[in-house]
């Protein structure tokens, strides 16, 4: 998922190398071979079928239709022999024929995905709406990159990291081509269960080992944060900082959460205002938002405890009028369930589920539910049109009657802290500093979590200037979450006055325990102008240096990120290597403002006829000109 917000962030994406060795991945076939059972549940589930080949078995879109128009567009579809085929001319003007290589999602909607000579793995444009039996454009749910230019939809670039198993994206830039390979479709066992080579070699053994295997990752066996984590590694907005997480590892050392407080104003947010998921496959922040997370440790497989088969609807324990996954902890409102929901016993508004985790999670042309398990807070919904429950249900009546109804129910007291953080969110991305308060409260008080104090640096970010603001964020690089310190390193903008113990606070943040962390703090630094330290402080920033060259290899086919790492060499005073990742910014997509940073990497270089060149090539109305003219009156004459 791509990184947005300013360049400093962009540069942020990179990680650390995993370290090389250790067990290796057998596949899901050698997992079958003792674990038939589940396996055999697991290859029904939808998580096996995330990707799949396009067979006349997987695929369930209607190809007999002929010609469809979608947004304005003719498809011609057709099946022949088991084998299907999209024909399109919104790629080139001319129509050409596709074949379709595989299906994408099976349970509500399913893409199919086909392979350009390039080896770019694309999505093509008819999508089948699997509950409504009909055809619609993929961009009806969501422009993957979000922004009015992407016409084609890249699978292989960012989208493949969760719909298939230990895959490598394999790009080429020198030939601008794909080879992209994974082992297994789908999510298979080892990406719940960590590399299983040690472990088939232990029980394949004539000696096996006595008592529980100690070989193979069980989340249950985890801490409840590493657990949850586990799910996290593809139920989260998340930028992949280092390929190669493993289950049981620490996310942070991986993945970096995207916020609602760095993501830019659009018609279909991936945030509500206060914080909460609105978009779907972010179940994770939902939960780390919940009290049921942050007091009572609850974990994804806490409720779906038939891991192996995912559906919920497979699953009686987790139907809406199945409260005992709920009062199993509260069991006094078990003991009364009327008295705490002022509803009637078998209502829907005696269900746990539908008052506290409410379908306000949208996108696949579904209502999904909200995992924060949250209360309904209708003041929030008076105010920044948040959806409650209670009008998600009744909806004949407005949010001011709800309101009315729950205040003799329920204290006020018991909303607050969620209408604060609403008013907090929404007034600080209005640029209102009566936001600073209500910020520092929040960031102040570890109850509220990770993912809410990381979201209120965020948001006081923006009034830097603000000495409180300011002092808070400092201290935040050394707060206990690792979360909390990311962010904080990453937004850190300090004044004069404050530039020497802000240069302090981050070179202590390169030996942080967490990748995330240090990688933020090196690009900080190198945004202060600090390209070189002494001693261990030194080295440490040299390996976090190293580290961002391996990420910026990772997203070796986004212009984005070439562009920001491109910015982040010239400023460590490399511009051979800025030469390369500009050139390549250029190569994927020459609309990129790339030229000057270009020009001066080769005027540094010496190279000042190149240079001269490109400088003189940027026209009057590009943003890139006023610099552009100020380099070439410095180069002039060399």
């Amino acid at each position: 998922m791509a990184v947005r917000g300013g360049w400093l962030i962009l540069l942020a994406a990179a990680g650390p190398l995993w370290p090389a060795g250790g067990p290796s991945y057998v596949g899901a076939a050698a997992c079958a071979k003792c674990h038939a059972d589940e396996q055999r549940r697991w290859s029904q589930s939808r998580h096996s079928k995330m990707v799949q080949p396009a067979t006349t078995a997987s695929v369930k879109g209607d190809f007999t239709r002929g010609l469809i128009t979608l947004r304005g567009g003719n498809y011609r579809l057709r099946q022949k022999d088991g084998v299907y085929y999209i024909a399109e001319s919104y790629l080139t003007g001319k129509e050409q024929e596709h074949r379709v290589d595989y299906t994408l999602g099976n349970r509500r909607i399913q893409h199919y995905l086909t392979t350009l000579p390039s080896g770019r793995v694309i999505v093509l444009p008819p999508s089948w709406d699997v509950l409504r039996k009909q055809w619609f454009h993929n961009f009806d749910i969501g422009d993957p990159d979000e922004t009015s230019e992407v016409t084609v939809q890249v699978w292989n670039k960012n989208c493949y990291s969760c719909h298939v198993s230990q895959q490598e994206k394999n790009f080429d830039v020198s030939k601008n081509e794909y080879k992209t390979a994974w082992l297994d479709f789908g999510t298979n066992c080892e990406r719940c269960h960590g590399p299983g080579s040690e472990h088939v070699a232990h029980y394949t053994a004539a000696t096996k080992p006595a008592g529980p295997a100690a070989d193979i990752v069980l989340q249950t066996r985890l801490s409840s944060a590493r657990n949850t984590m586990v799910c996290a590694q593809c139920h989260s907005f998340r930028d992949i900082y280092v390929k190669g997480y493993t289950a049981g590892a620490d996310y942070y050392d991986f993945f970096l959460p995207i916020l609602e407080y760095g993501e830019p104003p659009q018609e279909d947010p991936a945030y509500w205002p206060d914080g909460r998921t609105r978009r779907f496959s972010n179940d994770a922040f939902g939960l780390w938002q919940s009290e049921c997370y942050l007091k009572g440790g609850v974990t994804c497989v806490a409720c779906h405890v038939t891991a192996h088969e995912t559906e919920i609807e497979k699953n009686p324990q987790l139907r809406p009028d199945a409260n005992a996954l709920c009062t199993r902890c509260h069991d006094a409102i078990g003991k009364s369930v009327t008295a705490h929901t002022h509803h009637a016993e078998k209502s829907a508004g005696s269900s746990c589920v539908e008052c506290h985790m409410p379908r306000t999670v949208f996108s696949i042309k579904a209502a999904i539910r909200d995992h924060s398990m949250s209360i309904p807070v209708p003041e929030n919904t008076l105010n920044h049109a948040i959806p409650n429950a209670c009008n998600v249900c009744h909806t004949d009546r407005d949010a001011a009657w709800a309101l009315k109804q729950m205040k003799p129910w329920y204290s006020d007291r018991s909303r607050q802290k969620l209408i604060q953080r609403a008013d907090a969110f929404a007034q600080a991305r209005a640029g209102d500093q009566a936001a600073i308060p209500k910020l520092l409260d929040i960031l102040a008080k570890p109850s509220e979590g990770a993912l809410v104090r990381a979201n209120a640096v965020g948001h006081l970010s923006r009034f830097a200037s603000d000495p409180r603001a300011y002092a808070a964020m400092e201290r935040a690089t050394a707060d206990q979450e690792a979360l909390v310190r990311a962010v904080a390193v990453l937004r850190l903008s300090p004044g004069v006055a404050h530039r020497e113990t802000a240069v302090a606070a981050l070179v202590r943040s390169l030996g942080d325990p967490a990748a995330t962390v240090r990688l933020g703090a090196a690009v900080s630094l190198v945004g202060l102008g600090v390209s070189q330290l002494s001693g261990e402080d030194g080295a440490r920033f040299d390996r976090a240096k190293e580290a961002y060259r391996a990420r910026a290899e990772l997203n070796s086919d986004d212009a984005g990120s070439q562009l920001g790492a491109g910015k982040f060499y010239l400023l460590t005073g490399d511009p051979v290597t800025a030469i390369g990742a500009l050139q390549t910014t250029l190569k994927l997509d020459p609309e990129m403002p790339a030229q000057y940073f270009l020009a001066y990497a080769y005027a540094q270089q010496g190279q000042y006829n190149d240079a001269r060149e490109i400088l003189q090539a940027i026209p009057a109305n590009d943003r890139q000109y006023a610099k552009a003219q100020e380099l070439l009156r410095a180069i002039a004459g060399r």
